[in-house]
């Protein structure tokens, strides 16, 4: 066990390089515990009781002089015990907390993201989502061409969720559009070029303009992305 265990644990650097100390040093001095802890004087006895604080240092007085000992490490095992504890109340009340997310009524409903990382943002969210279908339209390659690593991670992730997705996009790039898995493409006119793609999925919009700094929005709405699917199938039934 070293010190960063014990800062797992909820102990401050501090905390934990003075009880290391104890347990080599057994009872010692202030000015011992200083020494080999590495810590300076000032700092050591705030420290010290919030050690005995936690119930992991004790103190006695020999020949007038108060030493301090550390507790058995079987207080640690205690510690983590608790810890396990707080971390299962954290996680039972997860879906509670995330039913409160899902109807807040001041939650906002749109939401902007910028730069590459915030599309990348916007598209992981995507995924996440698990929709049953993504419709995309108005894409001509921004990602591909701004980053083929992160479109080819994207893609890769959507085959692996089997997530299916629709594109329509402008015949101008026809040529350039990888052929993917669990993918349906249709071309429009070749005037149909657009420096933005939108994603439509669940009840969310994904608006993504691919300036030099990239820049997305996303539309939380159930009715909105209901129109912008309408929109969608009417332009795919006319292809």
């Amino acid at each position: 066990m070293d010190e960063k265990i014990l800062e797992t644990l909820g102990l401050s650097i501090n905390e934990a390089k003075v009880y290391f100390a104890l347990i080599k040093l057994g009872s010692a001095s202030v000015s011992q515990i200083a020494k080999i802890a590495n810590v300076h004087r000032v700092n050591i006895y705030d420290t010290l009781e919030r050690l005995q604080e936690k119930g992991l240092v004790s103190s006695v007085v020999k020949s007038n002089k108060k030493h301090y000992e550390a507790a058995s490490p079987e207080r640690i095992k205690e510690l983590l015990i608790k810890k396990e504890e707080e971390i299962k109340k954290t996680r039972d009340s997860f879906p509670a907390l995330m039913n409160l997310y899902s109807n807040s009524k001041n939650r906002q409903d749109i939401h902007s993201f910028k730069g590459i990382s915030g599309v990348k943002t916007v598209l992981n969210g995507v995924l996440e989502e698990k929709p049953k279908e993504i419709l995309n339209f108005g894409s001509t390659g921004g990602l591909l061409k701004m980053s083929p690593v992160n479109f080819d991670i994207w893609e890769s992730q959507r085959e692996r969720l089997k997530i299916p997705i629709r594109i329509l996009t402008s015949s101008s790039i026809k040529n350039e559009v990888p052929k993917k898995k669990f993918q349906k493409l249709k071309f429009l006119s070749k005037e149909f070029v657009n420096l933005a793609s939108t994603l439509v999925y669940g009840f969310k919009v994904a608006i993504i303009m691919w300036a030099e700094e990239p820049l997305a929005i996303v539309i939380e709405s159930s009715e909105i992305a209901q129109s912008y699917r309408n929109y969608f199938n009417m332009l795919w039934e006319m292809q």
